[in-house]
């Protein structure tokens, strides 16, 4: 199973590993299946539904309760660490979600598994801001190009950061790239119109706590 992440065998080999085999109906680990798949997501959830991913998916709270909330939609967390991925697997299992699954995946990725037009919307909850380096951070130039790809016509992305000049960063950037409209921004989602309908992640539920207000970024595909 290693020979799937590295290249020789570790002598500590992290033991959430071997227990994604333990939820093979929620995770996703071998790329030639994800790319297997492309074009053809809605049969491996069984129904013609509105598919969202969300990119780093983390411990799988949002993508989790997304599906449990909205069971009409299908939901599909790409996520890198194999403890979440298995923390995300045992949260969809126990509310016995049919319309969530989890893929260990890149989200720079995501047109190697994602088809054209196959996607309604993508979700990135509080990205690492990489202050320093800032050209690590997800959301790029070359990300709205490979979404431009696979998002429907008026797809979405929604974007949420407790980081000011994240928010900035990426209003500031929409100014730069073709075929996408500002649809809503607030500075404080918590007190917006979007309040009600939001799912809160992991992050959100202990930035609320600590009174630290979530930026809110919702754009939409024109063509």
């Amino acid at each position: 199973m290693w020979k799937h992440f590295f290249d020789e065998e570790k002598r500590y080999m992290n033991p959430y590993i071997a227990k994604m085999d333990n939820y093979k109906e929620y995770i996703i680990y071998v790329k030639e299946e994800m790319n297997n798949r492309k074009n053809k997501w809605n049969e491996f959830f069984k129904n013609d539904n509105p598919i969202y991913i969300e990119i780093g998916s983390g411990a799988g709270n949002f993508s989790v309760r997304s599906g449990e909330k909205n069971r009409n939609e299908n939901y599909i967390g790409m996520e890198l660490r194999f403890k979440r991925l298995v923390n995300s697997a045992e949260k969809a299992k126990k509310r016995d979600l049919e319309n969530v699954c989890f893929l260990r995946r890149k989200g720079e990725e995501i047109t190697e598994c994602f088809g054209k037009e196959e996607i309604n919307g993508v979700h990135i909850n509080f990205p690492e801001p990489w202050d320093k380096n800032p050209r690590r951070r997800v959301v790029q130039k070359s990300l709205f190009d490979k979404l431009e790809n696979v998002l429907k016509k008026d797809g979405k992305i929604f974007i949420k950061t407790d980081h000011n000049k994240y928010y900035d960063y990426v209003l500031n950037l929409l100014k730069d790239v073709d075929n996408y409209t500002l649809v809503y921004k607030t500075e404080d989602l918590h007190n917006s119109e979007k309040a009600e309908s939001n799912v809160l992640t992991e992050f959100e539920e202990l930035f609320t706590r600590q009174g630290i207000k979530t930026n809110y970024i919702e754009i939409k595909k024109e063509v």
